[in-house]
């Protein structure tokens, strides 16, 4: 009995080594074979090496952004934007995939005017975009402590000045721990919604409501960045940025 429990904790522990080979492999398999494909000009081959990868469960920026680049070489446009704005959401610092998805959105039929916002709801809704859950999660845990710690010296200080400095502290940390509060909630919600995606048919008509002999309402083009709103057997409601709402066939478009 013994020898069994010393033989499963053994193949327990073994678990992680063996996924995290299997990981490196794959990570290997991607930098090795893709990019080198990729540099000789065989964008096929790297495409369909990238894409093998992202079936495996292994993702990363820096895979979406060479996969976009191979798309993008081989006049693949639509499939480019995809992939470049995959790469940003995982890192949207990302400053070259910016630029290239930039680059490729210039190639597009569909020239849409932002519906114009106030300054604080763009600010708010570009640290939401631009900051990761995972950099807000951290910023959230470092004011916790901050509060924390201050509190802690607000009710064990023997210095009434000190105390009072560290309730000032204390305040301000709620505060921002507050605020910190929203904006994870709110880029986390939209981290995991996926929420927005890209048109991928040539040409395709958005009805008014959720069926085919409904009014046609406008035409938009691969390429076009929309967002979900509502899915209803098998039509989506998109708005697009100048704020125009209307339905199409979930299939038209891919989520990002």
């Amino acid at each position: 009995m013994k020898k069994t429990l010393i033989l499963l904790a053994t193949l327990f522990a073994l678990v992680p080594m063996v996924q995290a080979t299997s990981a490196v492999h794959i990570k290997e398999l991607y930098a090795r074979d893709g990019d080198s494909c990729y540099r000789m000009g065989d964008y096929a081959a790297a495409i369909d090496i990238y894409q093998s990868v992202l079936a495996s469960g292994f993702d990363s920026p820096e895979l979406y952004y060479n996969l976009a680049g191979a798309y993008y070489r081989q006049g693949d446009i639509t499939h480019a934007i995809l992939n470049y704005e995959r790469a940003l959401r995982l890192k949207p610092s990302m400053h070259d995939a910016r630029e290239n998805l930039e680059l490729a959105r210039s190639k597009t039929v569909d020239r849409i005017e932002q519906l114009p916002q106030l300054y604080v709801v763009r600010m708010f809704n570009n640290l939401c975009s631009n900051v990761t859950p995972r950099a807000w999660r951290t910023i959230w845990l470092l004011l916790l402590a901050l509060l924390v710690a201050a509190v802690v010296v607000v009710i064990v200080g023997s210095r009434p000045r000190l105390r009072r400095w560290a309730l000032g502290t204390a305040v301000a940390m709620g505060v921002l721990l507050t605020v910190a509060t929203i904006f994870l909630t709110t880029s986390t919600t939209r981290y995991n919604s996926h929420a927005d995606a890209i048109v991928m048919q040539q040409s395709l008509t958005v009805k008014s409501s959720p069926e085919h002999q409904s009014a046609d309402k406008l035409i938009l083009h691969e390429g076009t960045r929309v967002h979900i709103t509502e899915s209803l057997s098998g039509w989506v409601k998109i708005t697009i940025a100048d704020g125009t709402t209307g339905w199409c066939p979930a299939e038209t478009i891919e989520r990002i």
